[in-house]
């Protein structure tokens, strides 16, 4: 059984790779703190922490860990340069009827639509595989599928911005990189061969692509190709998302992603530099070569924040680095006083 995507070769070349926020949030909510990935593990872990238990918990409620459908409004089809802040905005502003619909596809004893229970093959089939309305949605539901959409977007929006924010500038990073690649790859081969890139499961079979499933579909709507959507935090085969007129997409695990949690290793500094400003500091200025975060620190290499702030504070006290806001992030560099002091110490 598979949903097919009818197109041409000429349709699939349209295709087109889009970065969202939003289905990290998604990806990294549906395992909870099961999840294969350290860095989607450590999201959840600090937004249970650091936002509100009631948001979480509708978070939770509508993108369950043990069933395979989530609502698609809460990652709505992403733009190009899209960031959380956009993201949560057009899920807020979802449509009422789309809202429902979403509703209705997954969960037990609301309408049944005939298009989604024929894919199942039969009524009773498809209400076997829906779920029970968890008691925390029943009461949002109750408010009307306006309240469902602001709400399911301030909660996506706080678990971003609780869990997966800190680490956004290295995520969005290795996305580029994975889109860079895959785009050579489009060049050198064709789109074909950069669609059957994105995991197994999924083939070109001459008048569209098939994706293997539990239910049988096809999408004839796919007239601009596809959107490749890479999320870091997503696992197992690639998901398959389409609700007319919308382009229809594909998300997929990029490759590189141990990147988000391994360490490096900080350079050892020359003897005479660490007997001067001490051996941590050295470390820290040795690799202030490019503006860095306290953030980027901590996770590049074996530190924790507060030791990493502590050292520059007192590095910045000494005029070897300065800090420069940008943004929301604080970025520290050598100074020439401080490349010169390396200079001289070098072995």
């Amino acid at each position: 059984m598979a949903i097919h995507i009818t197109m041409t070769t000429d349709v699939l070349a349209r295709s087109r790779f889009v970065v969202s926020p939003a289905h990290e949030v998604v990806s990294a909510v549906r395992l909870r703190g099961r999840h294969p990935a350290p860095h989607a593990r450590a999201w959840y872990e600090l937004a249970a922490c650091r936002m509100d238990r009631g948001l979480l918990a509708v978070l939770e409620a509508l993108v369950p860990d043990e069933h395979d459908y989530v609502s698609d409004f809460l990652a709505p089809p992403p733009e190009p340069g899209d960031t959380i802040a956009r993201q949560a905005a057009r899920i807020a502003g979802t449509d009422p009827a789309v809202v429902d619909y979403h509703l209705d596809i997954g969960l037990r004893g609301r309408a049944v639509r005939p298009g989604v229970a024929a894919m199942h093959g039969d009524a009773a089939r498809y209400e076997r595989w829906r779920r029970p309305v968890p008691p925390v949605l029943a009461e949002l539901v109750a408010c009307g599928p306006e309240v469902v959409a602001r709400t399911a977007a301030e909660a996506v929006l706080a678990f971003f911005e609780a869990g997966v924010a800190c680490d956004w500038p290295d995520v969005a990073a290795l996305l580029a990189e994975d889109i860079r690649r895959r785009g050579e790859l489009v060049a050198a081969r064709g789109a074909v061969a950069a669609l059957t890139s994105l995991g197994p499961g999924l083939t070109w079979n001459g008048d569209g692509v098939s994706l293997a499933r539990r239910f049988e579909g096809t999408v004839g709507w796919a007239r601009e190709g596809l959107l490749f959507v890479p999320v870091t935090a997503h696992d197992g085969p690639v998901r398959f998302t389409a609700e007319e007129p919308y382009t229809p997409m594909l998300v997929y695990r990029p490759d590189g992603i141990a990147r988000l949690w391994e360490r490096q290793v900080p350079p050892d500094p020359a003897p005479a530099l660490a007997e001067l400003v001490g051996s941590t500091r050295a470390q820290l200025l040795m690799v202030l070569d490019e503006p860095l975060s306290t953030r980027d620190l901590s996770r590049r290499y074996h530190w924790s924040e507060p030791t990493v702030s502590y050292h520059l504070k007192v590095l910045e006290r000494s005029r070897l680095v300065a800090a420069e806001r940008r943004g929301r992030w604080v970025l520290y560099r050598q100074t020439p006083l401080g490349e010169q002091l390396l200079g001289p110490c070098e072995p």
